[in-house]
């Protein structure tokens, strides 16, 4: 059962494109990228209902923890840990590595000028964030940063965990 979150994870990174894309779309008219000149008014109303439920989700080390992989890997075939010891110290690290992305996400989101942090699923390596079109967009160009989607497909995943008595929300 322990191999059904990056399952879960892969598939909500899989919406990457379709929520960036959508993010983009929603955006144009505040960027003057949709080729039509809006007003300000239009563009200010606009830009907040497209960044309304935007989730930030957090770049993790997985060349490093492939490593890690490797490393545990030859250990447990040359003896010197169990299976168990290997799993327990894989799980370790993955918490570790995620924890310091969160870290490194949350400092660049609350940091980010005209972005709010709302909410943190640190289980999921995400944020919900809110604010302004162009800050929230601007998250994009951080290394902190590997995606944006939509709040929905977060809150899909931890319902889904909660569900299973797994997800915590902080924030």
């Amino acid at each position: 059962m322990a191999d059904q979150t990056p399952t879960k994870r892969r598939r909500l990174l899989e919406g990457i494109s379709a929520g960036g894309t959508a993010l983009l779309a929603g955006c144009t008219d505040q960027f003057d990228l949709g080729g039509d000149a809006g007003t300000d008014e239009h563009a200010g109303s606009h830009g907040e209902a497209s960044t309304d439920g935007v989730a930030a989700i957090a770049t993790i080390d997985q060349e490093a923890l492939r490593e890690e992989q490797t490393r545990l890997r030859s250990e447990l075939q040359s003896g010197n840990i169990t299976q168990e010891e290997a799993q327990e110290e894989l799980a370790t690290l993955r918490q570790e590595y995620l924890d310091e992305a969160m870290t490194a996400l949350g400092d660049t989101a609350a940091e980010a000028e005209g972005v709010t942090v709302e909410t943190e699923y640190r289980s999921l390596g995400a944020v919900i964030v809110s604010g302004d079109a162009g800050g929230v967009l601007g998250l994009l160009s951080a290394d902190a940063v590997s995606a944006l989607v939509p709040r929905a497909d977060v809150e899909e995943q931890v319902q889904t965990r909660t569900a299973q008595g797994t997800e915590n929300a902080q924030g």
